[in-house]
């Protein structure tokens, strides 16, 4: 879910991954140039606490107490105040994001993946209509928020959804497949293996499998990311990247003993997301860990992004 306070939340974190090169067609790139595995990883908005209902437990957002803030956490406060109404109160959720300057559209946003629980159609109309397309950002992330929101309940239309994510679309299938694989690991994987995209979309593809499952179920991530065909190297190699990555969130050390006692041939690539997890942390830490790399190649990826 996007629904990030950022006046409240400080110090998000943004990750980013330049770790597996490889070389593609200057037209499937849909956002500007940048690093294949870098832009499978970084996430569309800095990764954050989501908001609760008030400062403290069962205390709501109200637009009095909202007007009553004379510090910098007025906006923040109606921002909370719009997400609070989101799911019941659509409209009176927009009111509240009318109160923003800098974060209206973010806002707007937000709204819409909320209630398109409740009435997608509304949401639909509030992506298309309220946030110009010219707004790119936020006209994409608009459609991606209810692509994430409808993820794990009408695969279809979660994934036809990031259609019209614009620059977010590809980030948008990694993300949403992922969501699926954690409720439907052979939907997700055949969806990869079977459905025509391009390469760009299908290395996006295979990471999302390795970094989703390996969240919430290693053994089946290990047993998905020796599924991959081997036909190109790249496909599993970014699927063990997102595993490494994925069990480095919560644990380092356990990621980097099931790099190296269930890599197999791909130790390297999880390596590798685990150093690229580290960066967000530690960079100096990040890039002892790039020692563990045999592989030349990639060894010099690991340290050329762990030092930048």
């Amino acid at each position: 879910m996007f629904a990030v306070l950022y006046a409240l939340i400080l110090g998000a974190l943004i990750g980013g991954v330049q770790l597996l090169q490889i070389q593609l067609p200057a037209d499937e790139a849909e956002v500007a140039p940048q690093p294949v595995a870098e832009f499978i990883a970084v996430p569309p908005k800095p990764e954050g606490a989501q908001i609760s209902e008030g400062d403290g437990e069962g205390q709501l957002y109200t637009e009095e107490g909202c007007r009553a803030r004379t510090d910098g956490y007025r906006e923040a406060c109606f921002h909370a105040l719009a997400l609070q109404r989101a799911e019941r109160d659509p409209e009176g959720a927009l009111g509240a994001c009318e109160e923003l300057d800098e974060d209206r559209l973010e806002c707007i946003a937000d709204v819409a993946e909320l209630h398109s629980v409740v009435d997608r159609d509304w949401s639909e109309n509030a992506c298309a209509t309220m946030i110009p397309v010219e707004q790119r950002k936020w006209h994409g992330q608009c459609w991606f928020g209810i692509a994430l929101a409808w993820s794990t309940t009408d695969y279809d239309y979660a994934r036809g959804t990031c259609e019209r994510a614009l620059d977010w679309k590809n980030f948008c299938r990694h993300d949403v497949n992922g969501e699926i694989s954690q409720v439907d690991a052979q939907a997700a994987f055949d969806w990869c293996q079977d459905t025509p995209m391009t390469e760009l979309q299908r290395i996006g593809c295979y990471h999302g499998l390795g970094k989703y499952l390996g969240r919430v179920d290693v053994p089946k991530a290990l047993e998905t990311c020796r599924s991959v065909p081997r036909t190109q190297d790249i496909h599993p190699q970014q699927c063990f990247h997102g595993l490494g990555w994925a069990i480095a969130e919560s644990d380092p050390e356990l990621a980097l003993s099931t790099c190296k006692r269930e890599g197999g041939d791909y130790s390297d690539s999880c390596y590798l997301g685990v150093s690229a997890n580290m960066k967000r942390f530690d960079p100096a830490r990040a890039f002892e860990l790039c020692e563990l790399v045999v592989g030349d190649k990639l060894k010099r990826s690991c340290e050329k992004f762990a030092a930048r």
